[in-house]
């Protein structure tokens, strides 16, 4: 692993990946992940499509009122 690359654990096949820095789309056993990097470092998340009851739930838990 040079300094241009990550291992990350992968939340599907929970083995490590190797990935360049930056974010990026990445597919493991049929499963729609995001490389990003937030305040705990890079990490890898699933893609999911939500419904609107999802989605207005979510707007209330996080406090946006805008509907």
């Amino acid at each position: 692993m040079t300094s241009e690359e990550v291992k990350v654990k992968c939340p599907v096949c929970k083995k490590e990946h190797t990935f360049k820095p930056e974010i990026q789309e990445f597919s493991c056993k049929g499963k729609h992940l995001v490389l990003l990097k937030d305040r705990l470092g890079w990490r890898l998340m699933e893609v999911r499509v939500i419904s609107e009851r999802e989605d207005r739930e979510l707007d209330k838990i996080w406090g946006n009122d805008e509907r």
